[in-house]
């Protein structure tokens, strides 16, 4: 026998036979149409017949949808058993997103079981949608004295690009300030923006109206804001070394963010609306507030105090002046010398006294303090007194047998003559003194000039009885700059020239010049 013959005969006998084909499910997959349409933010529904034509039964049956992700959303369908020949019915919907562009998309109805896939192709068109919004943004209220800026937007809401045109006017309560128009398009959920720009505009109302066009679909929108000033007030004031400026609403709270420039440098008001700058040496202070976009100018006038002395017996007399030599009232005084302390306060006249026994003598330093000036410190020296010559009484004593001589001499006092010498003179020159100082005072202006070190200080003041008009001071000076606190000042060369068109009976005004 063959050999090969024998060995498939032995296969035969030994193995069961195999058949040809395994018994599996067939699944197949039918919807009463393939085409559906819809616009962004329709549901699609389609009902789906499956049936197991098979000589299996399928288990765990999913019937889902596949297709593009973006723009789309899908349902699925679980079927847990379906005999042979048997079919059941399920539903499966598509969601058209908003972001869902226009046009025609190829997606297929699915059927899975086990690894076996079964498929539907289907078609969904997307129907094309015009729409967009408009939108103006800007805030309600501003501040007068701020830039504004207003963003125009367009945003497209369509799933296809718009063409169209857009435009817009800007109007005051005095009529149209701009205006401006554009044709353009916009792709699918995108949008168009344009900055209208106003700087520092006037105190009142503002209106903008924003018109679009695209594909017949027409649309506007208006928005109004208000340009606002706060009813602010400020004061400034010197004391105690320190510029105060403040500032305040109608309510009389301080107002924040202010901003107040002094001698050039920049500061914004605290929280309690403050700024404070320390005022070293004295002088005409200037000081610029912008208050809400209204810009106010002030000055601040900073006086030094100037101590003179002078000594009688063990009391030091002690003047406090001002740079006009005027006596200063209710300033402390404190006198520190080699055996302590002593304290005083000046009178209406700027004077006070201070007992050398206290402080001692030799070496004293007089502080003078006031919170409206600027303090000052000087250091002198004062001797003791000689003491008072006094009168001697000589005795002279003899020894007798009967008495006792004394013999007392002192000195001889001369009765003065009564004559009245210069007195009628001087009385005369005081009358004709008190004449003409009245008359200056009450008639003619007073000006005072004073240095103190790199500044040049001048002040004038109108008598009480009349004003002063078309005053002009000239001082030929090398200055490096020069401000008043009334009139206009100017730096020819080396000559300085003030002019003050007219100053109220007793209205002062002060001239600082920096050397």
């Amino acid at each position: 026998m063959n050999k090969w013959l024998a060995i498939a005969l032995i296969f035969v006998l030994v193995f069961p036979t195999i058949p040809l084909v395994k018994a599996q499910p067939l699944i197949v997959i039918s919807v009463p149409q393939d085409y559906f349409e819809g616009k962004p933010g329709d549901i699609i529904k389609i009902p789906v017949t499956v049936k197991n034509v098979g000589n299996e039964t399928a288990y765990n049956i999913t019937v889902y949808i596949s297709g593009p992700v973006k723009g789309f959303q899908y349902t699925m369908a679980p079927i847990s058993k379906l005999e042979p020949n048997q079919n059941t019915s399920v539903e499966l919907t598509i969601y058209i997103k908003d972001d869902a562009r226009a046009g025609t998309y190829d997606l297929k109805i699915v059927g899975r079981v086990g690894a076996l896939l079964f498929e539907k192709p289907i078609k969904v068109r997307v129907l094309t949608v015009i729409d967009y919004k408009l939108d103006i943004q800007v805030e309600d209220k501003y501040l007068y004295g701020s830039d504004i800026e207003a963003n125009l937007v367009v945003r497209s809401l369509s799933n296809g690009v718009i063409v169209g045109t857009i435009s817009y006017e800007l109007y005051s309560e005095e009529g149209l300030l701009k205006k401006n128009s554009w044709v353009t398009y916009i792709n699918p959920q995108e949008k168009w923006e344009y900055t209208v720009f106003l700087p520092k505009p006037k105190v009142g109302k503002y209106t903008i109206i924003l018109r679009a066009e695209f594909a017949g679909i027409t649309k506007t929108l208006t928005k109004s804001f208000l340009v606002y000033r706060r009813n602010l007030t400020y004061e400034a004031y010197f004391e105690n070394g320190i510029i105060y400026v403040r500032v305040v609403d109608k309510e009389g709270n301080g107002v924040k963010d202010i901003p107040v420039e002094i001698e050039g440098v920049l500061f914004k008001t605290d929280s309690y609306g403050f700024v404070k700058y320390e005022a070293k040496e004295p002088g005409v202070y200037k000081i610029k507030l912008n208050l809400d976009g209204r810009i106010v100018e002030t000055f601040v006038e900073v006086k030094k105090l100037f101590v003179n002395w002078d000594q009688k017996n063990e009391t030091l007399i002690v003047y406090v002046r001002d740079a006009s030599g005027k006596g200063i009232s209710n300033v402390s005084l404190e006198a520190v010398g080699p055996s302590g302390k002593a304290y005083a306060v000046t009178d209406e006249n700027g004077q006070a006294e201070i007992s050398l026994n206290e402080t001692g003598y030799g070496l004293i330093t007089i502080k003078a303090k006031s919170s409206r000036y600027i303090g000052s410190e000087v250091s002198i020296t004062v001797e003791k007194p000689k003491p008072k010559e006094t009168s001697t009484i000589t005795i002279t004593t003899t020894t007798t047998s009967t008495h006792i001589q004394i013999n007392e001499t002192s000195p001889q006092i001369e009765q003065p003559k009564k004559t009245y010498g210069y007195l009628p003179i001087i009385l005369i020159l005081s009358a004709m003194l008190f004449g003409i100082t009245s008359y200056a005072a009450f008639f003619m202006p007073i000006k005072l000039e004073e240095q103190l070190d790199k500044y040049y200080f001048v002040k004038v003041k109108a008598p009480k009885l009349r004003g002063i008009k078309n005053f002009k001071y000239e001082k030929v000076i090398n200055a490096v700059d020069a401000r008043a606190t009334k009139g206009k000042v100017s730096i020819d060369g080396n000559k300085v020239v003030w002019e003050i068109e007219e100053l109220e009976p007793e209205e002062e005004a002060f001239l600082q010049v920096l050397l």
